[in-house]
């Protein structure tokens, strides 16, 4: 919530908590990832002394033993043809595309080289129409899912086969 410019929306929550009297208020933070400006900011809602718990510390870089990687050299002039044929090659189930833009989700959903079933999820989709598009993924409704990276955090679709 930091990250998307809402600051002030956090800090006026812990402010209202605050007022209301609540002395043994418990603030817990979680992110994904934690740069050092989002550190500097959470100063400012935990009390001294406390404690960051790192949950991936420990798996020092390694992935789960189920997860194969692949990685493929392409040019950028050739990613739509490269991503349609890995699409034909690996991804006989459901698969999410990520990308940098809405115009590169955008151009790979009007792509004429992909020939499977694909919807687009970004930031110029209205809100109720991504938690629609979301749900019929889970359902199996369609079979690519195309989204600008701001959606890689907080998606869990344990039926989700290819992630490029």
């Amino acid at each position: 919530m930091l990250n998307l410019g809402f600051k002030e929306n956090v800090i006026f929550i812990v402010d209202q908590i605050k007022s209301a009297g609540l002395k043994d208020l418990q603030c817990l933070m979680f992110s994904a990832t934690i740069p050092r400006w989002v550190e500097q900011v959470s100063q400012q809602f935990l009390k001294p002394g406390h404690a960051k718990l790192d949950l991936v510390k420990d798996l020092k870089n390694k992935t789960s033993k189920t997860v194969k990687h692949l990685a493929i050299n392409c040019p950028y002039q050739n990613r739509i043809s490269t991503l349609a044929d890995v699409l034909i090659c690996y991804g006989g189930g459901q698969t999410i595309v990520f990308t940098s833009t809405k115009k590169e989700a955008n151009d790979l959903l009007l792509s004429e080289k992909i020939k499977k079933d694909i919807e687009v999820m970004h930031g110029d989709i209205a809100q109720n129409q991504r938690e629609v598009t979301l749900k019929r993924f889970k359902e199996k409704k369609f079979s690519v899912l195309v989204a600008t990276d701001v959606a890689s955090r907080g998606l869990d679709i344990p039926s989700v086969d290819l992630v490029v």
